[in-house]
């Protein structure tokens, strides 16, 4: 069985390639620190962006149990998310919703259905090979960005999540072939 934690970035200062903010640091460091200790994590992925290694950084610094191993690049953010078409999503329709503080998934759906669907495919599928690199018997933290988090779940369970929050995630477990979405509810991660 591998098990795969799918965390959001926590909160950050402005747009762009940006820092966490101070809350958004305390905020992963209580993550880290009520839903992330214990799991023997033996593989970390991030995105290239700030946000996403100071998070870790931050859960791992609430967790105090993590292994430390030098954080990979998300395999999907080269081969699915940082691509043309992810981009004039992200920078369109994604950036417009943040911006007014809309659900970026939803707003894509409504927006631009054609090229969510198709990179909601693409990740769903580059996901399904990506599960089956990693050891069995495995548990991995992904600390990456919404709504691309949400676009693999839509995919893989035809389920439209909302927005996840800050510091906010889910897990996928994989067992005989058979993918299993389970959410992750904390009080831990309010603000």
């Amino acid at each position: 069985m591998r098990t795969i934690f799918l965390y959001r970035h926590a909160k950050k200062v402005g747009h762009g390639d940006v820092h966490l903010s101070n809350e958004g640091i305390e905020s992963a460091c209580r993550v880290g620190e009520t839903q992330l200790r214990g799991k023997n994590f033996s593989l970390f992925f991030v995105s290239s962006r700030n946000r996403t290694k100071e998070t870790l950084s931050a859960f791992r610094k609430g967790a105090g149990d993590f292994l430390f191993v030098e954080p990979k690049i998300f395999p999907l953010h080269t081969d699915v998310f940082s691509s043309e078409d992810a981009m004039k999503l992200w920078e369109g329709v994604c950036n417009e919703a943040e911006q007014k503080n809309e659900d970026m998934l939803l707003a894509a759906l409504q927006k631009d259905h054609e090229r969510t669907e198709r990179i909601s495919f693409q990740a769903g599928e580059a996901f399904k090979k990506w599960i089956h690199t990693l050891p069995n018997d495995t548990n991995v933290l992904v600390v990456y960005h919404s709504p691309a988090l949400e676009l693999i779940v839509y995919n893989l369970f035809g389920i439209t999540l909302t927005q996840l929050k800050p510091s906010e995630g889910f897990k996928i477990n994989e067992r005989d072939d058979e993918l299993i979405f389970e959410s992750i509810k904390s009080s831990a991660n309010s603000f």
